[in-house]
């Protein structure tokens, strides 16, 4: 389909909404003001539940605090509603900050439960009047109406393309949004929040400005509705309009921005249609709900995610354009290792020392002291349960250890973050494979870039050049790496599709896109037969060849381990057992009985 043909819906659709309200009376004019409003209102929770997926059930805590200030400020000091739009924004902003803060590390039930006490504490302070501020359970009237200069907004029409022209404004900044670093970031998190961690993504940090984004435009939609009614109570800001909100998302499809627009198209004309039979119209409306939900539980207009050309005759020239960002070492001097202890840092990427991780009672790892040396394939082998993962769950900053420390090229790296360890040059694959299923495999691969990548809020919204610029050199390295896994004809497909072999090459792709100096491979062989098995061996020791890596790895395929390590390390019961070149381990009675057992 062409360009063309793909803007003609979109075209019909602008001309209908800017002749609609000529042809309508003003009754069904305000109901599509209403319908902006709440448009407005599902697309601000839907950078929160859609977008990166967190459960929020008391959004209209932010509405209210739109509303508020606009009608606090305007009646109290008479400062123009118009003015107030950005204040609003701003002030709902600032308190979704201050209250999510200590809970943004709450998920699932915990933080809906906890946004539902948000909705209700600020419903009740309304209603208790604080400071005299808030008129009480009879609200705030007198509020002005919004003017540009002598152009006042004082009919129906007026407010009708007042509403509708912010909404399409919003849209577009939401749609740039959406294509950028900051909407990729959002889906990852979405999708699998340690995955996302270990790929570069400060998890807290763009929790945060989901919630602060969606509440600065629940703020702008407070500020219209108060506007248009000038009184503003209570009464509208309670923990059902808190759920209409949920479901206008639900409805529409989450992520998807024309689904959230239409579901609160659904959701304001819905009821108005059956007015007639007023006793029963929540029923057929309750009723549309859950059969929408039955057979369309992606929504009704579900996201798909955006279609890349991806020519795969263009991999030599995209080969000559791959130039890795520089990673600025962020890490201050004084946790460089002492001087007595430069020879053995200098002959090894990665150091343990006296390593301890507990779970409660049970050790899981004890007194580890492993190297890893510069430019080799180190393997560490062992029967389920010896602390294998354990221990890279500790090095990746996943766990932080109980005693010992973790030094990465000479500096300690003990207790940091995990997206704080990626930028340092590490990455990793998981033994169940931790990819973001409903992404495109493209998007999977630049989810490793994401950390070299500068771009904000700002740029996103207007396209820089340096932003442009940043998204090409993304989308290159991430097709690059793609086709250097055997996947460049794949870029589109959403990662579930993929068979598990290509998951596993698709998740070692995305490690490679962040030019790690260490890569950690957990169990990369399993699950693959043979043939996929000997491809791997050859693909990891090319990669060795080519670029300036080390490789850490946790295998049982004792032919793989034995066919590319350098150095093998055994363990059990969490405990280091025996090191040395791999014909040494082979054969080594410590190992022999770790796996087989003591003869009698």
């Amino acid at each position: 389909m062409t360009r063309k043909k793909l803007n003609l819906p979109l075209l019909l659709v602008i001309v209908f909404f800017c002749v609609y309200p000529f042809f309508s009376n003003f009754y069904w004019i305000d109901v599509a003001f209403f319908f902006g409003v709440y448009a407005l209102l599902g697309l601000s929770l839907n950078i929160v539940l859609g977008e990166t997926g967190l459960f929020d059930l008391g959004h209209a805590a932010f509405y209210a605090i739109g509303a508020y200030v606009t009608a606090i400020l305007n009646t109290s000091f008479g400062i123009p509603v118009i003015w107030l739009l950005p204040v609003s924004a701003l002030a709902a902003g600032l308190f979704a900050y201050i209250v999510t803060s200590p809970i943004i590390h709450l998920r699932g039930d915990y933080l809906c439960v906890v946004t539902i006490g948000i909705g209700e504490i600020v419903r009740l302070a309304l209603i208790n009047n604080p400071f005299k501020l808030t008129g009480g359970p009879n609200g705030i009237t007198g509020i002005m109406r919004p003017s540009f200069g002598l152009f006042a907004i004082d009919t129906s029409i007026r407010f009708y393309f007042y509403v509708w022209g912010i909404l399409a404004i919003f849209i577009i900044c939401l749609i740039r949004l959406q294509r950028s670093r900051i909407g990729r970031a959002w889906n990852y998190l979405r999708e699998d929040e340690i995955a996302a961690e270990m790929s570069g993504v400060d998890v807290r940090r763009f929790k945060l400005l989901a919630f602060v984004l969606g509440a600065a435009l629940a703020g702008v939609a407070g500020n219209i509705y108060a506007s248009k009614l000038m009184i503003v109570s209570p009464d509208t800001f309670t923990f059902l309009e808190s759920s209409l909100l949920f479901c206008i998302v639900m409805l529409g499809g989450l992520g998807s921005i024309p689904g959230s627009v239409l579901g609160a198209g659904i959701i304001t004309i819905f009821p108005e249609i059956f007015r007639v039979v007023a006793n029963y119209r929540m029923l057929f409306f309750g009723g549309a709900l859950v059969i929408t939900m039955i057979f369309r539980p992606g929504g009704i207009w579900p996201r798909k995610r955006e279609v890349v050309a991806l020519q795969a005759d263009e991999a030599s020239d995209v080969t000559e354009d791959i130039k890795a960002l520089k990673i600025i070492d962020p890490m201050p001097t004084s946790n460089v290792a002492t001087n007595e202890d430069t020879s053995i840092f200098e002959r090894h990427i990665l150091v343990t020392d006296k390593l301890t991780m507990a779970f409660g009672g049970l050790v899981a790892v004890k007194d580890l002291d492993l190297v890893v040396g510069h430019g080799k394939i180190t393997s560490i082998i062992g029967p389920n349960g010896a602390g294998k993962t354990t221990v890279f769950n500790v090095v990746t900053g996943i766990y932080k250890p109980v005693s010992g420390k973790v030094y990465f090229e000479g500096k300690d790296i003990t207790g940091l973050k995990p997206h704080q360890i990626t930028s340092l040059g590490i990455a990793r694959t998981f033994q169940n494979i931790r990819l973001f299923p409903n992404l495109t495999c493209i998007e999977n691969v630049m989810a490793g870039l994401h950390y070299k990548m500068k771009s904000y809020v700002v740029s996103s919204i207007l396209r820089t050049d340096s932003q442009k610029t940043e998204e090409k050199w993304a989308f290159d390295t991430a097709r690059y790496w793609l086709m250097k896994v055997g996947l460049g004809n794949v870029g589109n497909e959403l990662a579930k599709n993929l068979p598990y072999g290509k998951q596993k090459m698709l998740e070692l792709a995305r490690a490679l896109s962040s030019m790690p100096r260490l890569l950690i491979l957990d169990e990369p062989s399993s699950g693959l037969n043979d043939r996929e098995t000997e491809d791997l061996m050859i693909f990891l020791e090319n990669i060795l060849d080519e670029l300036d890596i080390s490789i850490l790895l946790i295998e049982h395929d004792m032919n793989l381990v034995m066919g590319i390590s350098h150095w093998v390390v055994a363990m059990d019961m969490g405990m280091k057992i025996a090191e040395g070149r791999p014909s040494d381990i082979y054969n080594h009675p410590r190992v022999i009985e770790a796996y087989l057992g003591r003869e009698e």
